[in-house]
């Protein structure tokens, strides 16, 4: 997990993306990216089992992404350990790159685009003012980037305005004990139970918390309270970062294991066998989950995993 890659996708892409769907797949793919957002390849059947689409839909969004210029391919050779069969499409997400998306392209006909006010003259360039603002004129390399787009307006600010409209005499301390107490606050036991009962990071999401604030140059007054509210939007939305068990985390004595849909010994063997079984559908009528479903409920009896991989296939066949 890369919190660099998660930020960016949070608070500079998912700002502006409209495409809801192509921004769950964007979670995933940085949440496997390393810190240079580099070296992301879950594969398409992973994508849709974590966000409840068909294994059509993520591909689309896929390149939706793909063209938008959000992610780009990358060194696909470090996938080369994994079966041919197996082997999925190694994504790069643009870090780099000096734009906010407006929204992955949408397929919808051309004619909805001819909607609203003709936009305004462009420059050859863009308005891009980068960094956490913490009172001073600069622009500074840091946490948040935007941009001035002419199909999602923003306002940018510029730095020698706003410093003119503050009183010099208040600026000079006000800034400094606010994020003091952004650097002294830390989350309370109710931060913790709502962590909890996500299955949250509660210090990676406090992180990305502080660093919102720097960024927004507007630190709450009630800084537990914000993030009171800053959690129950994650869980809502479903984007908060998971809690990865640690070893030390597991009880003493384990429970025997449970095989699910999802789980690793399912996905073994069945994938070899997934061009057999159509894609299309939603829970509960489509036949690739609902394979995956039956082989797990027949591990879990007891059955031999090749006798129930037998099983499966012949069902298939039938």
């Amino acid at each position: 997990m890369s919190l660099r890659a998660l930020t960016w996708a949070i608070y500079e892409i998912g700002s502006t993306l409209k495409d809801a769907s192509a921004y769950r797949v964007l979670l995933i793919l940085a949440d496997n990216a390393n810190d240079e957002g580099k070296g992301a390849y879950p594969s398409a059947s992973t994508i849709a089992e974590e966000t409840g689409m068909s294994l059509r839909t993520v591909r689309n969004k896929l390149n939706d992404l793909e063209a938008a210029g959000i992610i780009m391919r990358g060194d696909q050779a470090l996938a080369d350990y994994l079966p041919a069969n197996r082997r999925s499409v190694v994504w790069d997400l643009n870090l780099d790159n000096n734009r906010r998306a407006d929204s992955a392209p949408q397929h919808t006909p051309a004619t909805t685009t001819t909607r609203g006010a003709k936009s305004a003259p462009q420059t050859d360039g863009f308005d891009v003012q980068q960094g956490c603002n913490r009172g001073a004129t600069d622009v500074q390399q840091g946490c948040s980037l935007s941009a001035h787009n002419p199909l999602n307006p923003i306002n940018p600010i510029n730095p020698r305005e706003a410093a003119r409209e503050h009183d010099p005499d208040t600026d000079t301390t006000q800034p400094t004990s606010r994020e003091q107490a952004l650097a002294d606050w830390s989350p309370n036991s109710e931060h913790e139970a709502l962590a909890n009962s996500a299955h949250a990071d509660l210090d990676a999401e406090a992180d990305k918390f502080r660093c919102r604030q720097l960024s927004d140059g507007h630190i709450a007054k009630n800084l537990d309270a914000a993030f009171t509210l800053w959690l129950r939007r994650g869980i809502d939305g479903g984007y908060l970062t998971r809690h990865a068990t640690r070893p030390s985390d597991q009880p003493a004595t384990s429970k025997p294991h449970r095989h699910g849909l999802g789980c690793n010994h399912v996905l073994d063997l069945l994938e070899p066998y997934e061009q057999l079984f159509d894609h299309d559908g939603a829970r509960g009528a489509n036949p690739w989950v609902n394979a995956r479903s039956r082989l797990a409920d027949l591990l879990n009896h007891g059955m031999d995993p090749n006798v129930a991989l037998a099983d499966i296939l012949q069902e298939v066949a039938a």
